[in-house]
């Protein structure tokens, strides 16, 4: 079963701003803090990272092991992430755009279930959902507080 799901913010950081924040995955836990979903990232070698790039999620379901797939400096950034059985597959892009008054962070997921999540593949993308959407309000209060008021 695969699902999709786009959520946005707009936060009074530059493009230059978000992009660092979302591409230092060994400063996520400045800003991201755990949670019943999520327990943490060991990061990858580089930051920001770059393509090819690899990093560990840590989940109740098991290590979820990403790679960055793409990278656009200041504008664009995707992971792919999968548990080693491929049962939770979750490709991530996060779009970066200037405004007036700072920038739109858009983040596109596809959540896919399979084999010994397929039963439950509703509840497990419901709970990454939530997590997503968490994420998303921490990012916001993250880059919001870069910017002087």
């Amino acid at each position: 079963m695969t699902r999709q799901s786009t959520l946005t913010i707009t936060t009074t950081a530059t493009p230059e701003q978000a992009y660092a924040c979302l591409s230092d995955l060994r400063k996520y836990g400045d800003w991201l803090p755990r949670s019943a979903s999520y327990r943490g990232t060991s990061p990858g070698r580089t930051s920001p990272a770059t393509i090819g790039d690899t990093y560990v999620d840590h989940t109740p379901l098991g290590e979820v092991r990403g790679m960055v797939t793409d990278a656009s400096a200041d504008s664009l950034i995707a992971f792919h992430q999968a548990t080693d059985d491929d049962a939770l597959i979750i490709d991530i892009t996060y779009r970066v755009e200037p405004t007036a008054g700072g920038c739109t962070v858009t983040r596109m997921g596809r959540i896919t279930t399979a084999g010994r999540l397929r039963l439950v593949g509703p509840l497990t993308t419901a709970l990454i959902r939530r997590e997503n959407r968490r994420t998303m309000a921490r990012l916001k209060e993250h880059l919001d507080s870069l910017t002087p008021r």
